[in-house]
């Protein structure tokens, strides 16, 4: 009985020691542990959850594993990933071969993809460095994607408000004209009917004349009237010559004032001020011609288009990660999936801003904003200075927490009231944004609409924009 169970124990030792063997065969088979291979590091600025053990790739085929990582001693440094790589792959590494961080598909693990090098080059000895090229980031491209489409709704605001202006400049021109036609016309109906009575008058003078009526008539029939007229005509003559004489002399000042070289020079400058009027002339219409026929607008337009469905897309895919189970507990701790869906009344409800402390500043409309011909509010300077000292206060209390803009309108229909309250709310929002460097997803509007003030005051309604920080210490 005795040796019966030293036998099932000896059974079960080894076929435990079996197991272990097996299992750290496969092991190093997997990571090519028991295959010869060489050292070589590369040099990161980020690791991008590389870790040790990482699989090490050489043109897609598996070579290897990530043996260490050194943290850099100071913030500037890099670090260094130390790996090995089976030596049947060693002739595909060269001295200028490439290291790159990678992910098996949209969220598979990290591993090290090393390129093969070129022919001229040396193989990479055992402990050498090779190059490194930093691994992609979807957040920078994001701020890169943000800045293209800003970049384009600036253009496309400019150009329409230059379009905008030159029809309004067309318009005015066209009834300027209409009403000098209206205008000019009695005057003109008024030049025609005096031009005959003249034409009629003349008519009348000539027969007169012909007939000997009047000094002139009696000048062309009377002879010694004539006399006295040559007489006068001859006097006239001496007078042409001495205004002749007088002519002869101005030619030969003129003639000192070419031989001066004044005049060319006077020439010469008008000449060039004529021709930088017609380049300028030609620029404008260039640009004209070429905004019209090339179609700049259209282009622009569409390009925003292309550039907002890229973004629909992959926001429907961003919002599907959101609830995924492995990443809605990162949003349900922060309090908030996305600030920009949010409705009024979600944001009323109580739910929003849970276990967050409030700091709110109130701001009046009359203090913000100035209206336009057109009923178009806007920022004015003394508006950004006021929301610039607002904005130091909330800073100073801890960034962990939205920044929520109410906006407030009680003027007009209840869809006026919205869209106005969502408007002031929306042009606070873009420029602390952009003159503070915050985060857009943590910075959220919330249209309020009408509400009544709080002393109630002849019934008037709440006119301006609430910043609200949420924070927790």
């Amino acid at each position: 009985m005795e040796s019966k169970k030293k036998l099932i124990v000896g059974l079960f030792v080894g076929g435990t020691l079996l197991l272990f063997a097996i299992g750290l065969f496969l092991i190093g088979s997997s990571t090519q542990l028991f295959t010869k291979s060489f050292q070589v590091h590369a040099d990161f600025a980020r690791v991008t959850g590389i870790q040790i053990g990482a699989k090490v790739r050489v043109a897609g085929m598996d070579a290897g594993a990530v043996t260490a990582i050194d943290v850099p001693p100071k913030p500037d440094a890099k670090f260094r990933v130390r790996f090995r790589i089976v030596e049947k792959l060693h002739p595909l590494v060269r001295e200028d071969s490439v290291a790159t961080i990678q992910t098996d598909g949209l969220l598979g693990n990290k591993f090290l993809e090393v390129g093969t090098g070129s022919e001229g080059s040396a193989r990479a000895k055992d402990g050498s460095s090779i190059q490194a090229r930093e691994p992609f980031d979807w957040g920078d491209l994001m701020d890169q994607l943000s800045e293209t489409v800003n970049s384009v709704n600036t253009v496309i605001a400019g150009v329409q408000d230059q379009a905008l202006t030159a029809l309004a400049r067309i318009g005015d021109t066209a009834r300027s004209a209409d009403h000098l036609i209206r205008t000019a016309t009695p005057e003109i109906k008024g030049i025609l009917a005096s031009s005959n009575r003249i034409a009629a008058n003349m008519g009348e003078i000539s027969a007169g004349i012909h007939e000997g009526r009047g000094t002139i008539g009696a000048l062309f029939n009377d002879e010694a009237l004539a006399r006295g007229v040559r007489h006068a005509v001859a006097d006239t003559q001496k007078t042409a010559q001495n205004l002749r004489e007088t002519s002869d002399s101005a030619r030969k000042i003129v003639a000192k004032i070419d031989d001066s070289n004044i005049v060319p020079e006077v020439q010469k400058t008008v000449a060039t001020l004529q021709q930088i009027a017609q380049q300028l002339k030609s620029a404008v219409d260039k640009f004209e011609s070429t905004s019209a026929e090339d179609g700049v607008v259209d282009n622009l337009q569409k390009t925003l288009v292309d550039t907002r469905e890229a973004m629909s897309d992959l926001s429907d895919n961003t919002e599907a990660l959101k609830h995924n189970f492995f990443f809605r507990g990162f949003f349900k701790g922060r309090g908030f999936y996305d600030l920009g869906s949010m409705s009024a009344p979600e944001y009323k409800a109580g739910k929003f801003g849970k276990g967050f402390q409030r700091h709110g500043i109130w701001l009046e409309s009359a203090d913000l904003f100035t209206t336009d011909a057109k009923g178009v509010e806007a920022l004015t300077a003394s508006a950004k200075k006021r929301l610039d000292e607002a904005m130091t206060e909330i800073l100073q209390f801890p960034r962990n927490g939205p920044l929520m803009v109410e906006g407030y309108a009680g003027g007009g229909s209840a869809s006026e009231q919205h869209l106005e309250a969502r408007s002031r709310a929306a042009r606070v929002q873009t420029y602390i944004v952009y003159r503070f460097h915050l985060r857009p997803a943590y910075v959220g509007i919330v249209a309020m609409g009408a509400m009544p003030r709080e002393d109630g005051g002849n019934g008037s309604f709440l006119e301006g924009v609430r910043l609200v920080s949420y924070f927790k210490n």
